[in-house]
């Protein structure tokens, strides 16, 4: 029974992500007078999710809670970053351990959604 919650988070971070791709959808007017050479192509935005929506992904791959230490992690958000033309999402990962964080490493989540990966934030 362990992993129900974990998919249930991974559940709702899914449903979120559809609704937000929804949401931002464009559609072409249609009009019967319209030829087809008169259409212009639209091409529809990248989805993007919100910083909350990143925290949720990381918790659903990451946890809330570290296994091994029974730490409660930590998700900061510290801003946006692009990395090779892809935009990110930046979050600092800490335990929380009697009562201060512990810094452990930063991770980012692309503002699409789809990746997901450690970074360390270069010294100075």
């Amino acid at each position: 029974m362990g992993f129900m919650k974990p998919l249930r988070l991974l559940c709702a971070v899914l449903a979120a992500l559809l609704l937000s791709a929804c949401a931002q959808g464009t559609a072409v007017p249609e009009s019967p007078a319209q030829k087809p050479e008169d259409i212009t192509a639209v091409t529809p935005e990248e989805p993007s999710i919100t910083p909350e929506e990143g925290v949720a992904i990381l918790e659903a791959q990451l946890g809330t809670v570290d296994e091994a230490t029974g730490n409660a992690m930590s998700y900061g958000y510290e801003g946006t970053l692009t990395l090779d033309g892809v935009d990110y999402y930046n979050y600092r990962v800490s335990w929380l351990v009697e009562g201060h964080l512990s810094y452990l490493t930063n991770y980012l989540v692309s503002t699409d959604g789809l990746v997901v990966q450690e970074y360390l934030p270069e010294a100075g």
